[in-house]
């Protein structure tokens, strides 16, 4: 029988942490996996997904038991991993409207030459200082043979 994908994994680790907390990731049992090295390592990997989503936090030092976060509650309540992976992604800075491509494509490019600009001026203002220092040597060492007395 072939192995569990880590989506039905972490969707069973979503369901069972909702049910009691905190949950020990290792003590779950993983259908058609009869190798233990591999249902502990496919457990492990649901686990993490888990907790990179930020539906779960690990609960111990050992990273072995998980307990859900506000929003793993919300997402077990409303259908589990399965519903949290078809719902659309927010727009980053909220609002709930996805950006529009040429706007992204506009800001990055208006980004890059913010930075070729930046450095620009910082290369000038360094070739600046290292004139200012070398008149100021100049000055010092030389100024009583060029200036008459």
């Amino acid at each position: 029988m072939p192995a569990a994908p880590p989506d039905l994994v972490a969707a069973q680790l979503l369901d069972a942490a909702f049910a009691r907390a905190p949950l020990s990731i290792f003590d779950q049992p993983v259908v058609g996996i009869d190798d233990e090295k591999e249902r502990l390592a496919l457990l492990k990997l649901g686990a993490d997904l888990i907790v990179k989503t930020r539906l779960a936090k690990f609960d111990d030092e050992g990273r072995t038991s998980i307990v859900l976060t506000n929003a793993g509650r919300y997402w077990a309540l409303s259908g589990g991993w399965l519903a949290y992976l078809r719902e659309e992604p927010l727009a980053v800075g909220g609002g709930g409207r996805a950006r529009n491509p040429e706007t992204e494509a506009l800001r990055s490019e208006y980004m890059r030459l913010r930075l070729n600009t930046f450095w620009w001026s910082f290369g000038l203002s360094i070739a600046g200082f290292v004139f200012s220092v070398i008149s100021v040597l100049i000055a010092i060492f030389y100024g009583d043979r060029v200036l008459p007395r």
